[in-house]
């Protein structure tokens, strides 16, 4: 990716912002969201190696390990028991996790102080040491359309607040957790005096509201490059149709 776009870190594309994201070269940002412990572990080496700059999107619930995402409690029970549909279970479902747990006699807590798969505070500051910035991922991982715009909003401002005192950042960024499909302009127009950036994760698209900015997902067992080729040729599909841009209502 290196040899075609230039990857630049989140105080320059802040800075981009200010010029409504021109640019005179192709370049890219790379981003994490979860705060996984493979973060430290693994990715920031791959990364200072390379010197390419990246953000870690942080739930602040689970920082430290304090909590656990319920999909990875769903995950547990269903290796447990052999029953994939529990990894069906929704945000609202989290507490019966907790509840199955018991009668099967796992100790979540137990998993969190063993396995450790959440980055710590001390954890981050090294990587902002390092170099690298952080961002807020919500406080506890919810899909956002669950939600009503009240609790969108706490989970958004609650979650910035808490790492900008934490680790004395003078930047305010967010990414949404699943995704920001049917997030209304109301809920952008509230947060917006508090947050520099959001970042969903929609592809190749134009989004209405200037600040959000639409990422590639690249889990996809693919290569980087056939990837972005694809995303580039279904944006330019759905600009034929005038479907390449996120319209919120």
């Amino acid at each position: 990716m290196v040899q075609h776009f230039k990857p630049i870190s989140l105080i320059e594309l802040l800075e981009l912002k200010k010029s409504g994201f021109k640019t005179k070269e192709p370049c890219f940002h790379i981003t994490f969201d979860d705060g996984l412990s493979e973060i430290y572990d693994t990715v920031a080496p791959i990364l200072m190696k390379r010197k390419i700059p990246a953000t870690f999107f942080i739930n602040t619930d689970f920082i430290d390990n304090k909590n656990l995402f319920y999909r990875f409690k769903a995950s547990i029970l269903a290796e447990r028991v052999e029953a994939n549909g529990l990894l069906e279970v929704t945000f609202n479902e989290k507490e019966q996790t907790d509840e199955f747990a018991k009668t099967l006699n796992i100790d979540f807590n137990e998993y969190l102080e063993k396995v450790k798969p959440y980055l710590t505070i001390l954890q981050v500051k090294e990587l902002i040491n390092q170099g690298f910035t952080i961002g807020a991922h919500s406080q506890n991982h919810p899909l956002y359309c669950l939600l009503d715009e009240k609790e969108q909003i706490n989970q958004t401002l609650e979650s910035i607040n808490y790492l900008k005192k934490e680790f004395g950042l003078d930047y305010s960024v967010f990414s949404f957790p699943f995704t920001d499909d049917g997030v209304s302009k109301s809920f952008f127009k509230a947060i917006e005096p508090q947050v520099d950036l959001t970042f969903g994760s929609a592809g190749i698209k134009k989004d209405s509201v200037k600040f959000n900015l639409q990422r590639i997902p690249m889990e996809k067992n693919e290569l980087a490059e056939q990837l972005i080729k694809t995303q580039y040729f279904y944006c330019f599909l759905k600009k034929l149709f005038g479907r390449n841009k996120i319209v919120r209502h």
